[in-house]
């Protein structure tokens, strides 16, 4: 076995306690799993402070054979790739693992640790590229084990590109982390059983948070990877089937020449560490929509029944909704509701997206900066589309009989139609699939029968 390390950040001018080198350590502790009552406990230390997330695992997964090796090095992939919302406290830039880890799972853990961070420390003015020392024991990989045969496990958020992903691979089993109404709803939908887990944060992060500790974005398609990894290991399933576009890839900006992106968790750079750990533990991992667009993805949910079951606001998974004391719904206001209004109505009349959405934000005229982001040469840190993407499709709706007189459609279609112009952006040119993707051939097949139902744009 060997020990890892890398060379962290310098230290923050004004700032000599975060991500300074030497300042503090990170360390990635203990971990358990008790099988009797399904709670899994992973611990991480800070400073002084001690901390443990508890994942309360659905029923369904105890009681069955599981390979101990498997099990063990799903329960690691969890551990490492949590602890970013404590380190993210102080980031003190030196990170250490004290049980023994692959090189892939260090792998993945590094890029959550860093590009995965990389939004977190723009917003907090740390250095960007963020950087972190790993101090971990390397050790050999087992041997590959046999691939769960209980079908595919396809986490879902309660949106659009979820939901397609339901619909292509109907005999897969839905898995929802702290689940609401919007998931639970579009599971059952798409006639898709569901597997819940939930997660609950060490209260003392908040606390530390409210004292002054660092806050920010963290890697949350890396954490809920690293979750449906442990169910598919648990349950016998395989492969983990994501729904990431290829946006995902797209920078939301650069910090003195370096990108940063919101999505980086999401970007198939990403997937492909991912893949090689969960590799590992006998478990495929893709992301099904890989080669599409957004607009490629809308086309073919809006030709479903289920797209009136969607629901991709962010601002209606706070504690309230995840707890049912506030009802799950479109705002229309926040960058995420504005981009998936506007990529869905260049497939639908003004009728059938109120009916979607519960509104229409193109109706609008204060929201038209909102609109005006999506395009910007800094993009929302949000899950928004390409921005080319964002600028034909508002070019689109302006040239259309069903969207020319919207308001926020009048006074932002010709600014659209030039940005679009710059880089030649149609909407037509961002329906076909393109690029790198790891979609396994029966899987790929069902996609394209399902893309070949896709509706076409309004006129």
């Amino acid at each position: 076995m060997s020990r890892s390390s890398s060379t962290p950040a310098p230290s923050v001018s004004g700032r000599p306690d975060v991500g300074a080198p030497g300042t503090g350590v990170f360390v990635v502790a203990g971990r358990s799993l008790d099988p009797a009552t399904g709670e899994a406990a992973f611990t991480y230390r800070l400073g002084d402070d001690e901390f443990t997330e508890r994942l309360t695992l659905d029923p369904v997964l105890l009681g069955g054979e599981v390979d101990a090796d498997r099990l063990d090095a799903a329960l690691d992939l969890v551990h490492l790739v949590m602890g970013t919302s404590y380190y993210k406290l102080a980031a003190p830039g030196r990170v250490v693992v004290e049980r023994p880890v692959t090189a892939a799972q260090l792998a993945v853990a590094q890029a959550a640790y860093t590009d995965g961070l990389g939004e977190f420390a723009a917003v907090n003015r740390l250095p960007v590229p963020h950087r972190v020392a790993f101090d971990a024991e390397v050790r050999p990989a087992g041997p590959v084990p046999p691939a769960g045969t209980r079908g595919a496990l396809l986490p879902v958020g309660g949106g659009k590109d979820s939901a397609l992903a339901l619909v292509v691979v109907p005999d897969g089993t839905a898995l929802a982390i702290n689940p609401t109404g919007a998931q639970r709803d579009v599971a059952r939908a798409a006639g898709v059983p569901l597997v819940e887990v939930r997660r609950r944060l060490d209260p003392l992060l908040a606390g530390r948070t409210a004292q002054g500790g660092l806050n920010g974005h963290v890697p949350v398609t890396a954490i809920n990877s690293a979750i449906a990894a442990l169910v598919a290991v648990l349950g016998g399933h395989s492969p983990v089937v994501f729904a990431n576009e290829r946006s995902a890839d797209e920078e939301t900006l650069t910090v003195e020449g370096v990108s940063v992106n919101h999505q980086y968790s999401k970007s198939h750079a990403f997937e492909r560490l991912f893949t090689a750990a969960a590799a590992e533990l006998g478990t495929g991992y893709f992301s099904l929509t890989r080669q599409l667009s957004e607009l490629a993805t809308v086309a073919a949910v809006a030709a479903l029944p289920l797209r009136t079951d969607i629901l991709s606001c962010n601002r209606s998974y706070t504690q309230r909704h995840v707890g049912g004391q506030a009802e799950q719904r479109w705002c229309l206001h926040c960058d995420k509701c504005l981009f998936t209004f506007l990529v869905f109505a260049v497939f639908l009349t003004p009728a059938e997206a109120e009916e979607v959405f519960g509104g229409n934000p193109l109706a609008d005229p204060s929201l038209a900066d909102g609109f005006r982001r999506l395009w910007a040469t800094e993009k929302p840190f949000d899950c928004v589309g390409e921005r080319a993407e964002s600028a034909a499709a508002m070019a689109h709706l302006a040239a259309s009989r069903s969207w020319g007189e919207a308001p926020v459609v009048r006074l932002l279609g010709a600014e659209a139609a030039a940005a679009a112009e710059v880089t030649g952006a149609t909407v037509a040119g961002f329906l076909p699939p393109r690029g790198e993707h790891g979609i396994p051939p029966r899987y790929l097949e069902s996609l394209q029968r399902v893309l070949a139902g896709a509706r076409s744009a309004v006129d």
